[in-house]
């Protein structure tokens, strides 16, 4: 069992032997062919398959003895069939030493390619020269190959077109290679980069830092570092980038060449220029505005900041509220501090606008807007709040006074309204009034059929009341006509003194029916004027309008035909609503006395 190995060993090393020679004198016997491991064929200058091992018939599965006396092109693609002829006959008709090593693809009896390296060598096999072909499988090569290509091409493509420049550095510093954002950022073309070590384009400044960086990476087992740094553009101007540098070793771990990252951060760095001056800007307001500028976590849990006007403001350092950022509640007027409180709870959720007191220790109640505003950070979350506590105090009174001045000039403008519509002696609506009123009536019912009527009230004998009684008297008789009116009409009734002693009672909502009612309760409540020498009645005549009357067409109109009905109503009663004659009596003694 141990012999097999041997034999074999023995049959690979003979075949080697014979590969070599120039021309085979003698061919191997057919067991050594057979048993050779690697796929063998013995081909004629035609082009047939004279011989083929198991190990050929294997690899290219073939049945035993299936490919002997077929030509050999059934193991050539068909996309170079149509030459492979031409090659035959170039080899078997070559003067010289004949040789050949390629590797070529082969087709299998399935018609599967097989990538495979083939050697070649001329032999004299009876007197007849053939061509004896070794087959070495190398499909697993060729795979490994193709993704070590890949490999290599996806490499290429990221360096040439990363987003990043990227260069490799030879240990004393020079360009070996770089990709083509490199040579933007740095305006150079490649090849001019290529005659360029990094130290011709950085900064000065910046150069005993990076040399001092690449001595201790080679120096120590560090294998990369990252440092910000200035780079010299072509035209002469400096930007500022990010440089990473990593170093790669070769096989046996000594330093080779270095991998350089180069990212162009000069619009961050004047974003933390601008940031930076921001922040003077900020404080330099925020240590000289009145307001309280503040900075506290959500909750007011922990003060960040707070300008010297809360000193002034709340009458206390600003140490204590460092210490305590709740301590502000302690200065806030007692009866609101509870709702200050309460609010804490909408400062957490990054929200914050709230009005109180605050009981300085020698200027007394303060008034305090305070306003704040979430500021968030990159993953969305609350960070902190900032906010303006402004003292409105001057606000608040001012604001007090203006609304009492408006108030006043209200109150006066409701007087002077007053004035302008009320008739001065009996308080009723004035003509003028009236007026409008009715038109605005006259409107209703035209847009939406809105009942109204109105009443025309006369006083009987008011002249007879003058002259007897005196003009006192019947001013004071008008004044009780009046308040016995609206003693009888609704609260919604409108009631104005339309001239002289004539009245008007305009009755919305009312119609013809409803409008009798009042006139009659009116009629029914006799009214009587007590005068310093004794009482007598007053009579009145009623006449009633409708707003939907026929010879209705403003309020002119109107009333004129309210007037009218009154008229009829004064002939119907002329006997009963007359004064009683005067016997002598003088204008201040009551008749009959």
């Amino acid at each position: 069992m141990e012999v097999l190995p041997w034999l074999l060993l023995a049959v690979v090393i003979i075949i080697a032997i014979v590969l070599q020679q120039r021309r085979f004198r003698v061919l191997p016997t057919d067991t050594l062919f057979e048993l050779s491991p690697d796929p063998v064929l013995l081909v004629d200058s035609r082009g047939i398959i004279r011989m083929a091992n198991r190990a050929a018939h294997h690899l290219l599965s073939y049945g035993p003895g299936l490919m002997v006396g077929q030509p050999v092109d059934i193991l050539v693609p068909e996309d170079i069939r149509s030459q492979h002829q031409h090659l035959i006959a170039l080899f078997f008709s070559s003067i010289g030493e004949r040789r050949m090593n390629n590797r070529i693809w082969i087709n299998d009896a399935q018609g599967q390619k097989i990538n495979a390296e083939i050697h070649l060598a001329l032999v004299d096999y009876d007197g007849e020269q053939m061509a004896i072909a070794t087959i070495l499988d190398t499909s697993t090569l060729w795979i490994s190959e193709r993704k070590l290509r890949e490999q290599y091409k996806a490499y290429d493509e990221l360096f040439e077109h990363s987003a990043v420049g990227i260069c490799c550095v030879s240990l004393g510093g020079r360009f070996l290679r770089v990709n083509r954002r490199l040579c933007d950022l740095l305006g150079y073309s490649s090849e001019e980069l290529l005659e360029r070590c990094f130290q011709d384009i950085t900064h000065p400044d910046d150069l005993e830092l990076d040399v001092s960086k690449v001595n201790e990476l080679l120096s120590s087992s560090h294998c990369s570092y990252s440092i910000e740094k200035r780079y010299r553009h072509e035209d002469g101007r400096y930007f500022w980038a990010n440089l990473t540098v990593t170093l790669i070793r070769d096989e046996q771990n000594f330093p080779d060449y270095f991998i350089s990252v180069i990212e162009d951060i000069s619009d961050r760095k004047q974003s933390e220029l601008l940031l930076q001056q921001s922040e003077v800007k900020f404080r330099t307001i925020a240590e000289t505005i009145q307001s309280v500028v503040w900075m506290s976590t959500p909750g007011i849990e922990q003060m960040l900041f707070v300008n010297p006007a809360y000193e002034r403001v709340w009458g206390r350092s600003c140490a204590s509220l460092y210490d305590d950022a709740h301590s502000f509640l302690q200065g806030i007027y007692e009866d609101d501090r509870a709702r200050v409180r309460a609010e804490i709870e909408r400062h957490r959720q990054g929200r914050w606008e709230i009005e109180y007191r605050v009981e300085h220790p020698e200027r007394g109640l303060r008034y305090i807007f305070d306003t704040g505003t979430g500021v968030l950070n990159s993953s969305g979350q609350l960070e902190y709040l900032i906010g303006l506590a402004t003292d409105i105090s001057d606000q608040v009174k001012a604001k007090a006074d203006m609304a009492h001045a408006l108030e006043q000039a209200h109150q006066a403008t409701e007087r002077l309204n007053l004035l302008i519509r009320t008739d001065p002696l009996t308080g009723c609506l004035n003509r003028q009034a009236l007026y409008e009123e009715l038109e605005h009536q006259l409107e209703l019912y035209r847009r939406y059929q809105t009942p109204c009527s109105l009443l025309f009230i006369d006083l009987n004998d008011f002249k007879q009341i003058n002259d007897t009684f005196g003009h006192i008297a019947g001013d004071e008789a008008l004044q009780a006509l009046a308040e016995h009116i609206r003693q009888h009409i609704r609260a919604t009734d409108i009631l104005a003194r339309y001239a002289g002693d004539e009245f008007v009672v305009v009755l919305p909502q009312s119609n013809v029916r409803e409008a009798s009612l009042a006139l009659r309760n009116l009629r029914n409540n006799v009214l009587r004027h007590q005068t310093p020498t004794g009482e007598f009645p007053v009579h009145f005549s009623i006449g009633l309008a409708y707003v939907g009357y026929p010879d209705v067409a403003d309020a002119s109109s109107w009333i004129e035909v309210a007037d009218q009905a009154m008229y009829l109503d004064k002939s119907a009663h002329a006997g009963a609503n007359k004064l009683p004659a005067s016997s002598g009596a003088g204008p201040d003694q009551f008749p009959g006395e």
